[in-house]
């Protein structure tokens, strides 16, 4: 008998059973092939995501140069004590960064005789935002800390030295109010840097002058790394990197002989004593408008604005009530006196109003309505001529033939110069002055316009404002004929290969129409002003040298520390050598005696320094 085994009998429940599992199997396999083969890919990216790390390398700033190719601002290396938190022993499973990142800074501290300035809060934050990149602890040390910390503090857990490029002036505060200075750009948020990078190292941005106007040159292209992390954060490796790209380098008309000739005769201001010394310097190409020098004082050394570097000097400057940060030869506005007069002369001419030879009597001052105006000299000039009006610069004269003339034509003939309006110069934003109207005073002060305005306008004051660097363009125009230009300071701007990104050329913004005649007659008033023992601009002569100039003394009302006080702005604007003009020079002093008797000498010393000759103590001169 053949008895059938049951297991080899078919079982429906059996069956199906199986039937499920083989199903379950193909579902499994149909899932495990979409992952790894139709959409690996995509979760090979979102890995990568979790665990690469994109970190901003900052550029290194191009340098600046003056026209010579001397250089006025570069890089050094900075060497700067880190501390990479990730690398610091975990001794346990309950690690605490900031008791290891304080044993290891006590350490430090102890070696090298140097406070910690780091919170723990700071450490904190830089252990969660920013673990693979260096946390700073001293920055730009000296070499004896350097030596120190190679001998005793390099085999402590987790600390470091590095180098990094830190902006340099190397010759000081000269020009450091066209150059300016850099400081860590603090502008992108933290958000803003997430979207590109997941760790942010900021640049340094300019903050001043021609660091700031041309910031996105220097600036150059910051490179980057990617770097692998472990799911808790440290770095186990590097997967690329690009290096940052260099900033373009920038070349300035500057010329830092001339630049140095100029501060340091502002500096030699003969003040009187007891007065600040606050004030002004412009030289400029007479035919180009390239400035070859412009001096503010007092100055700044842009050197102290380097990270690492005490706040305290800083913080001085910026509370200093000289303000040294301002510069004065286009951000400051000032009535510019008597300098003025050959504008007024040359309408006067150009009006028929005033002739050179038109004699005027000066007793000391002028009766206008129920005002009496008074000239600086006292005891009056005597009777005069146009020509003598301005190498003495008698008010009386001009008080009676800008009466004459007409604000109309005296505001056309200033404007004409260029006063009024901004310059056009290439770094910093200008003051455009104020050249006043009958339809500006009424508009702002709702007053009218009064015979006393127009006689104050002739002599440079009313409510007439320039900068210095208008008025080197006023001095300028005396100069080459006639042709109001531009002044610039940026010359060209160059990649680091050597290519020229961009190149400015001479620009003329306007013309001085007037006839020719006219216009001579003003020039050789000017050139008497400093050629002519009773010129007031005198002490700016230099011999063997024909220079063509006009001071002026602009009365002032300073309110510093509650109490009022009058003071003199002293000027003088010119231009030399007279018959082939190269260069105008401006100076100004906020707190002086005089144009004659301060700015003229320090015009005299930059004349002679520019032409190579010897300034001699002139005598004569003086005055308004």
């Amino acid at each position: 008998m053949i008895i059938s085994s049951a297991s080899t009998q078919f079982n429906p429940r059996l069956f199906a059973f199986n039937i499920m599992v083989a199903g379950g199997l193909v579902v499994l396999l149909l899932a495990l092939a979409r992952v790894q083969v139709f959409r690996g890919a995509h979760y090979d990216q979102r890995q990568d995501a979790q665990s690469l790390r994109r970190i901003r390398i900052p550029s290194t700033r191009g340098e600046i140069l003056d026209r010579n190719g001397v250089v006025l601002a570069n890089n050094r290396p900075s060497y700067d004590i880190v501390i990479y938190l990730e690398q610091l022993p975990h001794a346990s499973k309950r690690f605490d960064v900031v008791r290891e990142a304080g044993t290891t800074l006590q350490a430090l501290s102890a070696a090298l005789h140097l406070p910690v300035t780091l919170s723990d809060r700071d450490v904190r934050i830089h252990y969660a935002k920013r673990r693979p990149i260096p946390m700073p602890i001293w920055q730009d040390v000296p070499v004896s800390t350097m030596a120190a910390f190679a001998e005793r503090a390099s085999t402590l857990p987790g600390a470091d030295l590095i180098v990094t490029p830190v902006r340099q002036y190397p010759q000081g505060a000269l020009a450091a109010h066209v150059l300016g200075y850099v400081n860590r750009d603090r502008t992108a948020s933290d958000d803003e840097a997430l979207e590109q990078y997941y760790y942010y190292e900021p640049d340094t941005v300019g903050k001043q002058g021609v660091e700031r106007a041309l910031d996105e040159f220097l600036r150059g292209a910051p490179g980057g790394r990617t770097i692998r992390v472990s799911p808790g954060g440290t770095m186990v490796g590097e997967v690329a990197e690009k290096e940052a790209e260099r900033g373009n380098q920038v070349t300035l008309a500057l010329d830092a002989r001339f630049q140095r000739i100029a501060e340091e005769a502002l500096n030699g201001a003969p003040l009187p004593a007891g007065h600040p010394l606050r004030g002004a310097v412009v030289v400029m190409d007479v035919q180009t408008g390239e400035v070859l020098a412009m001096a503010s004082a007092p100055r700044f050394d842009p050197n102290v604005f380097n990270p690492g570097a005490s706040a305290a000097p800083i913080q001085a400057l910026f509370a200093d009530p000289n303000r040294p940060m301002l510069s004065r030869a286009y951000g400051g506005s000032y009535a510019p006196g008597s300098t003025f007069k050959p504008i007024t002369l040359l309408a006067g001419l150009e009006a028929g109003t005033a002739h050179a030879g038109d004699r005027v009597g000066c007793g000391g001052g002028l009766q206008i309505g129920n005002r009496r105006f008074g000239c600086w000299k006292h005891e009056g000039h005597g009777e005069l001529d146009g020509l003598a009006a301005v190498r003495q610069s008698c008010d009386v004269w001009f008080y009676q033939k800008g009466m004459a003339t007409g604000v109309d034509k005296i505001e056309d003939m200033a404007r004409m110069f260029g006063l009024g309006r901004a310059t056009g110069f290439d770094i910093g934003s200008e003051y455009e002055g104020l050249v006043p109207s009958p339809a500006w005073k009424r508009r702002e002060r709702n007053e009218r316009w009064w015979d006393g305005d127009t006689a104050q306008l002739a002599i440079g004051q009313s409510f007439l404002l320039a900068t210095p660097l208008q008025m080197t363009v006023v001095a300028a125009t005396f100069a080459n004929g006639g042709a109001v230009l531009r002044p610039f300071i940026v010359k060209r701007i160059a990649t680091a290969a050597g290519q020229v990104v961009r190149e400015t050329k001479p620009e003329v913004r306007g013309r001085v129409q007037v006839n020719t005649g006219n216009f001579e007659t003003v020039r050789r008033a000017m050139l008497g002003a400093v050629g002519e023992s009773d010129g007031t601009a005198h002490r700016a002569s230099v011999p063997g040298l024909s220079v063509a100039g006009k001071t002026g003394t602009a009365e002032f009302d300073s309110y510093e520390g509650g109490q009022r006080r009058r003071i003199n702005r002293a000027w003088f604007i010119g231009f030399a050598p007279y018959d082939r003009p190269q260069y105008a020079v401006t100076v100004l002093l906020e707190d002086a005696d005089s144009g004659g008797h301060t700015a003229a000498p320090v015009a005299g010393r930059i004349f002679a320094g520019l032409f190579g000759k010897q300034a001699g103590q002139v005598a004569g001169g003086g005055g308004d």
